[in-house]
This record gives C-alpha cells, sequence and structure tokens, in this order.
C-alpha cells in the first residue's frame, strides 16, 4: 500500500456521506476502525529540508510513533523508521540508513525543529473484489493544525486519498474516473504541510541568512542603506531566541555574521547618517561582536573536532577525547556568561534606539550629506575605492610578508564582498556574479590561512589552560602538539595557493570588469 500522490478535497457534512453513496454504488467497500494520528513536520531554522524538495515528520498512533522521510508532495516514502525515546536532533543522531545519508548534506550542522502539529482524523475503507481481496484503499481525511506542542488546533479542509495496491491499477483508475467525473471532487494542489502552516500563521522557508535587495540606481541611497540595515537588525533578531537556547551553533553565527554586516555597512556607506549617530551606535554594535565572540570560538573548535581527531593517525585520535570535555565544558560556561549579557537591558536598549533611529520618517532624520543622492552614484564611487585598496594590498605581499598583511588583505576583501553583495541588484546579474566569485574564492583562501594560524595558537592555549585547571593526560598533549603541526602546515599551504588566487582576482580580466561596472561610462547598469 502506498501513498496517493492525488489527493481530492473532502466535502463536508452530508456531502460526505454521499461520496460515500457513490463510491458504494460502484465497488464493494470495508471499513476499517476509525484512527486517530499525529503527525510532526521538522526541519531546520532555516528550512535546508523544505528547500532541499524532502520532508521529514513523526507520525504518532497511539503508542506507536515512526520516523517517516519523504518528498515534499509525502508520496511514496523514501523511509519509514520506527522511533522510541525523544527526539533525534541533528542528523548524526539517526540510525545508519538513507534518512541519515540524506540528511547529513541537508542539514550539516543545523538541528531539526518541530514547525507545525497536525491531527489527523481517518476513516479507512478496503475497495474488495468478487474474491475478498483489496484491491484499493480509500481514506477520508479530517486535519487540524496546531504550534507544535501548544496553542489550539486550526481546521484544515479534509482529503481524500487513494492508497494504490500494488498490481491492482484498474480499480485505482476506475475510482479517480468516478471521483473526478460522477461526484466531481475538487483536486488538491497545495501541499498538507503548507496549508498547516499557514492556518497558524506561518509559512515555509521564510527565514534566510543571504542579502536579496532589490534597489534602483535612482533611489536616496539613505533610505537603501536603512533597509540594508532594517534587514540586519531582523535577522538579529529572529537569532536572539536560538542564540539563547543554544539550539544550534548557526543562530549565534547568523546572529554574529548579521551583526558584522551592519558595522560594515555603517563604515562602507558613508555620509548617509550623521557624525552623531555613528558615533553613537558604532562602539554599541561592536559590543554585540565582543559578547558573543568567546561562545562561538568554542562552537568553531567543536565543530571541527571530528576533522581534527581524523587529521590523526587513527591510534592517536581518542587522545583527543580530554580535548572535547574542555571545549564543551568551556562552550557551556561561555555561553552562560552571554546570556546574562543577551539578557541585559544594554542589549535590549540598543537594538530598540537602533530600530527606532532606523525608521525615523524622513522629516525627523538628521542632515546627512549623501543621504538624498543616488545610491548607485554612492556604490559605484565606494566599491571601486575599496576594490583598488584590496589590489594594491595584495600586490604588496610577498613571500616574506607577515601573517598581519594577510589579516588585514582579509579584512578589507570582507568589507568589499559585503559592498557588492548590499548593492549587486543595481547591476546586471551575469557582470556582478563572477566578480563575488573571484572574490569569494580568495577570501577562501586568506580564511584557510587565517584560521589554521589561529587555531594553532589557541591550542597551545589550550593545552596550557587545560594542565592549569587540572590534570591533562601527556597523551593528549602529545596528540594537540600533531595537530598544531598539521595547522601550522595547513597554513603553508594556503600560503603557497595565495599568488595563484590572488592573480585570478587581479587578472586583466577581472579588473577591466571592475572598471567598468564601478566607474563613470560603466556598462552594466540597469535601465
Amino acid at each position: 500500500m502506498s501513498t496517493s500522490r492525488y489527493p481530492f478535497r473532502l466535502p463536508d457534512g452530508l456531502a460526505s456521506d454521499n461520496l460515500l453513496t457513490a463510491v458504494e454504488a460502484r465497488f464493494r467497500l470495508k471499513e476499517e476502525p476509525q484512527t486517530s494520528l499525529l503527525h510532526t513536520y521538522y526541519d531546520s531554522f532555516d528550512w535546508r529540508l523544505y528547500l532541499g524538495g524532502a520532508i521529514l515528520r513523526q507520525e504518532t498512533e497511539g503508542r506507536e510513533r515512526r520516523m517517516v522521510w519523504a518528498a515534499l508532495d509525502d508520496a511514496n516514502p523514501w523511509e519509514t523508521v520506527r522511533h522510541k525515546g525523544s527526539m533525534l536532533r541533528f542528523a548524526w543522531d539517526f540510525p545508519a540508513g538513507r534518512m541519515r545519508t540524506d540528511l547529513t548534506p541537508l542539514l550539516e550542522m543545523r538541528a531539526m525543529l518541530p514547525q507545525v502539529d497536525v491531527r489527523i482524523q481517518r476513516r479507512l475503507f478496503r475497495i474488495l473484489d468478487d474474491e475478498e481481496k483489496t484491491v484499493l484503499w480509500l481514506a477520508l481525511e479530517n486535519y487540524q493544525s496546531r504550534t507544535p506542542g501548544k496553542g489550539e488546533f486550526q481546521p484544515l479542509s479534509g482529503r481524500v486519498r487513494l492508497l494504490p495496491v500494488r498490481g491492482y491499477l484498474k480499480p485505482l483508475a476506475r475510482m479517480q474516473d468516478l471521483l473526478e467525473a460522477e461526484v466531481a471532487l475538487e483536486s488538491v494542489c497545495t501541499r498538507l504541510l503548507d496549508e498547516a502552516l499557514a492556518a497558524i500563521g506561518q509559512q515555509a522557508a521564510d527565514y534566510t541568512s543571504k542579502l536579496d535587495f532589490r534597489f534602483q540606481p535612482q533611489m536616496p541611497a539613505g533610505d537603501v542603506a536603512r533597509e540594508i540595515h532594517l534587514h540586519l537588525l531582523d535577522t538579529v533578531e529572529r537569532n536572539i531566541p536560538g542564540t539563547r537556547a543554544d539550539l544550534d551553533s548557526e543562530f549565534l553565527h547568523d546572529l554574529r555574521v548579521a551583526t558584522r554586516r551592519t558595522r560594515s555597512a555603517l563604515t562602507q556607506v558613508k555620509g548617509v547618517f550623521s557624525d552623531e549617530a555613528l558615533e553613537d551606535f558604532k562602539p554599541r554594535l561592536a559590543w554585540i561582536g565582543e559578547i558573543t565572540g568567546p561562545t562561538r570560538d568554542m562552537d568553531v573548535y567543536l565543530l571541527d573536532f571530528d576533522s581534527y581527531q581524523q587529521s590523526l593517525p587513527e591510534r592517536f585520535q581518542a587522545d583527543l577525547d580530554p580535548l572535547r570535555e574542555f571545549l564543551l565544558s568551556h562552550q557551556k560556561s561561555e555561553h552562560r556568561k552571554m546570556v546574562k549579557k543577551l539578557n541585559s537591558s544594554d542589549f535590549r536598549v540598543l537594538l530598540k534606539e537602533w530600530r527606532a533611529f532606523l525608521e525615523l520618517p524622513p522629516g525627523e532624520r538628521e542632515v546627512a550629506p549623501n543621504a538624498d543622492r543616488p545610491v548607485r552614484e554612492i556604490a559605484d564611487k565606494r566599491i571601486y575605492r575599496v576594490y583598488r585598496r584590496v589590489l594594491a594590498e595584495g600586490l604588496a605581499i610577498n613571500d616574506s610578508s607577515p601573517p598581519e598583511a594577510f589579516h588585514e588583505l582579509r579584512k578589507n576583501c570582507k568589507k568589499l564582498r559585503y559592498l557588492v553583495e548590499f548593492f549587486q541588484s543595481l547591476y546586471l546579474k551575469n557582470q556582478v556574479r563572477p566578480l563575488i566569485k573571484t572574490l569569494k574564492e580568495l577570501l577562501n583562501n586568506l580564511g584557510d590561512y587565517q584560521d589554521a594560524e589561529v587555531q594553532a595558537l589557541k591550542l597551545r592555549e589550550f593545552a596550557q589552560q587545560m594542565g592549569s585547571e587540572g590534570k591533562v593526560p601527556v597523551y593528549t598533549l602529545l596528540a594537540m602538539g600533531m595537530l598544531v603541526d598539521g595547522l601550522l602546515k595547513k597554513q603553508q599551504a594556503a600560503h603557497d595557493q595565495f599568488a595563484e588566487r590572488f592573480s585570478g582576482f587581479s587578472g586583466s580580466e577581472n579588473r577591466n570588469n571592475f572598471k567598468q561596472l564601478f566607474t563613470p561610462g560603466r556598462q552594466g547598469e540597469k535601465r
């Protein structure tokens, strides 16, 4: 028995009885006991399963629970697994099988969260042939949905579903013809998940950390800047509950990226806000980065821990287990400190005042020199200036350049990337996207270089700290030394690759593209 791909809308009341009368006139029916089920749909906060064309739901029927992995149409599940105990949160918590294999690349480090509960009242009928064999199943289902685990259930329209039996296609075709032609049932085109979410005022894929603005070249730069900052503030605020609860590491990551983009926009999109506003908000926004940094550092080391272990010969991998315990302990400690500051009045007031400033109506805004200038003029000038700075810094780097030179170049590359991403809708996609691609490739190289150095130095600090906090096995210290050696080799490899990566960014074709796109007389302006 499988799930019908083409359900019909279930009529209410007497119309439902008329449906059964019409079916009984053509088919032999045998009703099964009525059942009640609860389906809880799960996805990550940023809807990675839904966007990947899949759903994961937990079915509860009496004392039995099943995890069902299926396509978005919820037909013919790919895998169903009986489940006991608490809900599995991460892909690596699942038993070996297709479900875990598929979930791992989709979810990565993200946790699965309950998105909506759907309660189902089902009347199930066997369609029998002359030999009393079941040749088809007919299901009449009524649905209600609610916010997971709380609130009132909201009614949804019911459905009639046909569940085929392998080898009996003719009864299926006859039943479909009856329901469509004679009973005139309406086919259902929307997904049950989408209907259930809509009933509780939600929508799938309603969050993304990506930037997707739609600006026009003549829009006032001040209005554009406020729209950018309001979007970033929304991102910060939406990630605060998950960050507080430590649901997964990406809540804090997205919060920090949005804050970093905010600070970059404040300093790079110049002259659109008053100096007084900048002097007020810049240090306060920098404070968010300061109070969230230590927890994020621990998150990163824990996320990288498996790769740390796998980089060592197998016989030495278990020697790193005390390091994991150290990282877990300190992540919890740093998280508690961070949450206290996120719950503080200073943090609440900052977000409230920042939003109030961004939402000021035009007549109440302070005068700023570039606020009313066309945004395209501001974007062109600033992007090209930062690009030239990046170009000069990169060309000055050689084999004897200190790590600080790479670090400074990386910071300016990030500023350039943020600027281009903020304003990319002002330019033709086929011209601006290749520039972003080469910039990302360069940033990946610089990130590998700096991350390896920072992690190598930090692991040395961890070794000393672990020793001062108590006994640490000498084998663990030796294994950590092997890690440091491997990281320094990785840093050197990134250093050796830098010239090639930078040449792709600084080549004549890329230079011409930047010049044509971001200077007067350019070709990439959207009309």
